[in-house]
Parts: structure tokens; sequence; C-alpha cells
């Protein structure tokens, strides 16, 4: 009985401490983009030369941001409803944007 309880304990703490870890993670990024829309990136993204990508940078980094910040509140407050709502909408939204990002690669 003891350690059903112990176990119980600890899968909380993890789901707490990994679910923080995301939306840190998400928050991170949103804050990257925001921060780097007049900055070649990694040598293949111009969003000074490209108005097109700076907007899409500006939205995900908005969105990215959000989730972050609304993944967080979601592992604070313990409902697993909207902690599972927010684990699906971040996978599915950097999914997305992982797809779309490459759109605007720029080739030497």
């Amino acid at each position: 009985l003891f350690r059903e309880r112990n176990f119980c304990h600890v899968k909380e703490m993890l789901t707490l401490g990994l679910t923080l870890v995301l939306g840190l993670i998400l928050f991170y990024m949103g804050f990257y983009l925001f921060t780097h829309r007049t900055k070649t990136l990694f040598g293949v993204f111009s969003p000074k030369d490209d108005p097109a990508l700076k907007k899409a940078m500006t939205l995900w980094a908005y969105i990215l941001t959000i989730l972050g910040v609304l993944t967080i509140i979601a592992a604070f407050l313990g409902i697993l409803a909207f902690q599972i709502t927010m684990l699906i909408l971040d996978a599915i939204l950097v999914f997305i944007m992982s797809i779309l990002m490459p759109t605007y690669l720029r080739m030497p």
C-alpha cells in the first residue's frame, strides 16, 4: 500500500516536471524566434531579405510563447484534461511549424 502511494506521488511529480520543461522549451523557442526576426538564422533563414519569413517568425513566436505559458499553467493547475489538451496542441502545432518553416530555406 505504501509503495502504491509513493509511486503515484512520484508519477505526479514527474508529470509536473516534464510538463514544466516542455512549457519552458516552447516559451524559449517563441522568445528566440521573436528576438531573431532581424538576424540570419543558421545561415539558411534570412528574415531581413524575406518579409514573408519575418511575418511567419513573428506569428510562430507568438503561438509558441502562448503555448509555453499555457502549458506551464496547465502543469501547475494539475487538471488532467487541460494538461492533455495542451500536450496535444503543443505536439500538433510544433509539427506544423516544422513542416512549414523549411519552405523559407535560402540555399546558397
